[in-house]
């Protein structure tokens, strides 16, 4: 099954960036930022940043289509990698600015 994008190693820094291969967003080029799960009565959902490294000379006027095609790539991207057991998270969050490295075995 030929997949709608390609993952191309990032020339900015040292995360992969995702280049959409099929139209309407054909040549957007873009990388997933701070990814979140919740629950809303019992539909799960995906929150994600994203920043577009390029445009391709697309002109977007409503993003709401393209937000909807590439959450829909991050969902894939998610399956395969729980699928796969090979899913690496490097994001972090606030509260790990407040860890130590000591570790302790659970009394549990």
């Amino acid at each position: 099954m030929n997949k709608p994008y390609v993952v191309m190693e990032n020339k900015h820094n040292d995360l992969q960036a995702i280049k959409l291969t099929e139209e309407p967003f054909s040549g957007i080029m873009y990388t997933y930022g701070k990814v979140t799960l919740g629950e809303d009565e019992e539909i799960a959902t995906i929150h994600f940043e994203y920043e577009v490294l390029d445009w391709a000379d697309k002109a977007l006027s409503d993003k709401a289509p393209f937000e909807k095609y590439i959450g829909d790539i991050l969902t894939e991207l998610l399956h395969e990698g729980v699928r796969d057991n090979n899913l690496t998270y490097t994001g972090g969050t606030d509260i790990d600015a407040n860890r130590t490295k000591d570790s302790e075995q659970s009394d549990i």
